[in-house]
């Protein structure tokens, strides 16, 4: 099930950036609008993780180390494929 819904997030995450891409691509912004998404959710998940294991601990803390992890997956992988889309097009 955990793979289940890890890989749906990921092929959303992949399915945003490209829609990212596109509309980077019709209007000018000066930072690439994946780029600021994706890393904002880098920076939300890995704070959720490191909060789950430095504060909250035990069977809470796991719950919370699952929701940063459900959001590391999406947010890593969409940065990835938006700096491919950057580079190659």
């Amino acid at each position: 099930m955990d793979v289940k819904i890890i890989s749906g997030t990921i092929i959303a995450a992949l399915i945003l950036a490209y829609i990212f891409h596109l509309l980077q691509r019709k209007r000018n912004f000066n930072k690439h609008i994946g780029d600021k998404v994706f890393n904002i959710g880098f920076v939300f998940s890995l704070t959720i993780i490191a909060i789950s294991i430095l504060v909250v601990g035990g069977w809470d803390g796991m719950a919370l180390g699952a929701l940063g992890a459900y959001l590391l997956f999406p947010s890593l992988s969409g940065l990835i494929f938006t700096k491919l889309l950057i580079r190659y097009n």
